[in-house]
């Protein structure tokens, strides 16, 4: 491995001038975007570099930015910056947040922004909102950070990242969830060799001693009046929204085959399972490390082996020998929640693919991929029974 993409990174990290905190968004996002979604990546190899699709970056900005905006104390992210009523900077996009915090403030906030548009479930009267919040953000990190970052090394702009000129429009009359960003938010390319650093290390150039530990410095530094602490601006990067409404739904069609055939199986003991109570919904990636709620990551299992299973990865030849009841329960999933299914599994495991007839396949092995690629270059613990 050429390991001169790693100091690069490391250099324009210390280096490059910031006078907000797009550069630590636009990193972290492209990190976990290499180490989680691999499948959506496009090989060019004229050029050396990778495409991914921009609307995942978007997704992440979203994500990122939503609870550091929605907090009851004005939180800088950009030098001098104030409250809108003030005069002063402005981070370019974060008006455009307002309208759908707003939406949102007395419905349950983050976690049910979250769930309306990953489920493409978001009322109408907001989506206007939406979208133009999408256009802004994407607008932001193709011209700001993805422009200027790495100008210290090299004195050129777009010199790490290029991304797809002209921008695709946004269809303002198609249904809003993950799909629809991936879909229609244009691409984004990185070299072949800084990708594969990311996936390797980008954990720790990701980590808390340096871009999260960074952009929490520079928030605490940007607030004037002195009362945002840097571990309050680390809470929050590290917030992420609650779906427990994913695992209630699973639990209620696991639920519903116990009622109709007396038991279900656990998905990796094969032991029945004949009373709801005595069931618990495992995720398949654990959530602690993957961050999904996906219906496809979530199986019945009995509480013995979830409890075994904890944050452990399956190894793949003992996931392979689960194969059949695994692609059982996605097919029951698919069958209750068709449109919902084929939109999550399409997002993290087919790359947008659309569902044919060996579908159960292609995404069996993108989940094997994953969890040979968790253990073997993430070094988490593999498990088995």
């Amino acid at each position: 491995m050429d390991l001169s993409a790693y100091q690069k990174i490391n250099t324009i990290i210390e280096r490059d001038s910031a006078d907000a905190t797009y550069k630590y968004a636009l990193l972290r996002g492209v990190i976990e975007i290499c180490q989680q979604y691999g499948h959506t990546r496009q090989d060019d190899p004229s050029t050396a570099r990778v495409w991914f699709p921009l609307g995942l970056l978007v997704e992440r900005w979203i994500l990122y930015y939503y609870p550091i905006f929605s907090a009851p104390a004005f939180i800088p992210q950009k030098n001098g910056e104030r409250p809108d009523t003030e005069p002063g900077n402005k981070v370019a996009f974060r008006k455009y947040f307002t309208p759908v915090i707003d939406f949102y403030q007395d419905q349950g906030g983050f976690s049910v922004f979250y769930n309306d548009y990953a489920r493409g479930l978001m009322p109408e009267e907001i989506q206007p909102a939406f979208r133009t919040l999408v256009k802004e953000i994407r607008n932001t990190i193709t011209s700001m950070p993805m422009k200027h970052l790495g100008f210290s090394q090299s004195k050129e702009h777009y010199s790490v990242f290029q991304y797809t000129k002209p921008l695709p429009r946004l269809p303002s009359h198609s249904r809003i969830d993950r799909g629809y960003l991936i879909e229609h938010g244009g691409s984004f390319s990185i070299s072949r060799d800084l990708c594969t650093i990311f996936e390797y290390f980008g954990s720790f150039i990701s980590g808390e001693e340096c871009i999260l530990k960074k952009w929490a410095a520079f928030t605490a530094s940007a607030d004037k009046t002195k009362t945002i602490t840097e571990e309050a601006v680390l809470s929050l990067l590290g917030t992420t929204p609650t779906t427990e409404r994913a695992l209630a739904d699973a639990r209620a069609i696991y639920s519903s085959v116990i009622d109709r055939d007396g038991s279900i199986s656990c998905a990796w003991s094969g032991k029945p399972l004949r009373e709801p109570g005595a069931m618990d919904v495992d995720h398949l990636l654990p959530f602690a490390i993957w961050k999904n709620n996906d219906l496809w990551n979530l199986l019945p299992a009995t509480g013995s082996v979830n409890n075994q299973k904890r944050d452990r990865i399956p190894e793949p030849p003992f996931l392979a020998s689960r194969k059949e009841p695994i692609i059982g329960y996605w097919d029951l999933l698919h069958d209750h929640w068709p449109h919902r299914f084929e939109r999550e599994i399409s997002v993290s495991l087919l790359g947008m693919n659309s569902l044919g007839g060996d579908w159960q396949e292609h995404a069996f092995d993108q989940l094997s991929e994953k969890c040979t690629y968790l253990i073997e270059i993430r070094g988490y613990e593999p498990w088995s029974i």
